[in-house]
């Protein structure tokens, strides 16, 4: 009798192992193609609306040593300027590195103050050499993030839906998602803002204004993953 159980048993069992099988080596193959995916250039729209600010120009930036093309953009608001540098590219969210390597900041980013701000996320801001900074990652889904930790919290929360299984298993798109908008905007200090801490203060609220509307859309706007 006990054999007799033990034969569709043992059968059920080697079906399951063929099934797991043949879903692992589905999976060999379909992850090259996700992942070449991520590494093609995602080109940037020429126009980026930021609330209360006229877009006076927009430019392509150059690829950098690994780094892909993107774009930069001019703004003005009154008397003020911000420039607005961006580009779409795999990361581990390392926002201090990146400002270190491919920027002029360089170890000034060891005073990178990060920030959050609910619905947008974490953001840093500096002040180096007479202009305000900020920078971050804008994700393909969820918050911005400053450094890896956040960027991979992020991933694990965001990206780790029960929706996303079958376009993983079928090789359409990563699970996660290592795709960074890396982002830094600038803009000038005014004349006076060494003797006047308020005036620094204030510019930098200025273009913390400008990242939220920066973020809001490109939530919207974020290119899905080429196939």
């Amino acid at each position: 009798m006990i054999k007799d159980l033990w034969k569709p048993a043992r059968l059920a069992l080697l079906v399951g192992v063929c099934i797991g099988t043949a879903w692992v080596l589905g999976r060999a193959i379909a992850a090259p193609k996700a992942e070449k995916a991520q590494e093609q250039t995602y080109p940037l729209p020429e126009k980026v609306p930021l609330n209360g600010w006229e877009l006076q120009a927009s430019s392509p930036l150059d690829k950098i040593e690994e780094l892909p093309p993107g774009r930069e953009y001019q703004y003005r608001q009154r008397a003020n300027s911000l420039t607005v540098q961006t580009r779409i590219m795999l990361s581990d969210g390392n926002i201090s590195r990146l400002l270190f390597v491919y920027t002029p900041i360089k170890s000034a980013n060891a005073n990178l103050q990060i920030k959050h701000h609910p619905g947008v996320g974490y953001y840093g801001v500096l002040v180096h050499k007479g202009r305000a900074y900020l920078s971050a990652c804008v994700n393909s889904r969820g918050e911005s993030t400053v450094n890896e930790p956040q960027f991979m919290q992020n991933r694990y929360k965001y990206d780790l839906q029960i929706t996303r299984v079958l376009p993983w298993i079928l090789g359409q798109e990563p699970l996660l998602d290592q795709r960074c908008l890396w982002t830094l905007m600038f803009t000038p200090l005014p004349a006076n803002a060494k003797a006047d801490s308020t005036t620094t203060e204030e510019t930098l609220k200025t273009l913390e204004t400008a990242w939220f509307s920066w973020h809001r859309w490109w939530e919207l706007h974020f290119p899905p993953v080429k196939l």
